[in-house]
């Protein structure tokens, strides 16, 4: 075939439109795939913007704010703690991001230790207090608690982001 006959251009034409076709099939997909994940993920940030308030307001409400005005930590402190956060799970928990769920994790943890190690009545130890306010707050040498995971997935710290898995 000759490369400069008139068939042999047909056939270069209709290659190059078939692949060019292809190649904006291609990217039209992609950018939908990307719109309907960005959208997902908008709705995710508006749950959470949603719920981490609440969240928040126990952590203040049983660990900020009962460290203050130094009320004693006791078994029955730590069932309200814990209660009062598995209701929050249940209601919005599904839209953690997986560091705030894995401290939620370590902090409930914590509390159930707490609870089952401690009279009623009595004052949860020191050394347990501590690991369930490090596990909120986080410190020297153990990381970020719960509240900076929380503020990082709002963009308080960082620039608002989601934990994805990437596929490989």
């Amino acid at each position: 075939m000759v490369l400069n006959s008139p068939a042999a251009v047909a056939l270069i034409a209709a290659v190059v439109s078939v692949a060019g076709t292809l190649l904006t099939i291609r990217a039209t997909v992609r950018t939908n795939h990307n719109a309907a994940v960005q959208t997902q993920f908008q709705e995710i940030i508006k749950k959470r913007i949603e719920h981490y308030p609440r969240l928040w307001k126990i952590h203040i409400h049983y660990e900020t704010n009962w460290t203050l005005s130094n009320q004693p930590k006791t078994r029955e402190w730590a069932e309200r703690y814990a209660q009062e956060l598995n209701e929050s799970n249940l209601d919005g928990g599904v839209f953690f991001s997986q560091p705030v769920y894995a401290k939620f994790f370590e902090l409930r943890s914590y509390l159930c230790q707490a609870i089952e190690g401690t009279q009623p009545g009595a004052e949860v130890s020191d050394e347990l207090t501590h690991k369930i306010r490090l596990s909120v707050y986080g410190g020297p040498g153990y990381g970020p608690g719960m509240s900076t995971h929380v503020k990082d997935d709002l963009g308080s710290y960082q620039s608002a982001s989601l934990a994805r898995v990437s596929k490989k």
